[in-house]
């Protein structure tokens, strides 16, 4: 496990066994893979010039993913595969655009 995702980490350097706020490691792996997830969306985003104020739903998701991860309060790993699994699906809508074009 390597964890940087809050002002907690062991000497401001990361949490490499397990996270000062008592987060697991499965769990850690789930919040960045959810963020990688928001990447991924963004440069699709990027690339096709997609006009975000036309994607409210999008929008939430995405911000609704940063809170999840940022506020270091949701160790809930069933929460974190709903919420991938969620951006994943609004992720190939995108996909599907590009493809049109």
């Amino acid at each position: 496990m390597f964890c940087y995702q809050c002002q907690e980490t062991a000497k401001g350097a990361g949490c490499t066994i397990r996270g000062v706020c008592g987060k697991l490691p499965e769990t850690a792996g789930l919040q960045d893979l959810l963020i990688y997830t928001c990447k991924g969306i963004s440069e699709i985003i990027t690339r096709l010039k997609i006009d975000v104020n036309e994607k409210d739903d999008l929008n939430f998701e995405v911000v609704n993913s940063l809170f999840m991860t940022i506020t270091n309060a949701n160790f809930d790993d069933d929460a974190f595969v709903t919420q991938i699994t969620k951006l994943l699906s609004l992720r190939d809508s995108l996909a599907d655009i590009d493809a049109r074009n």
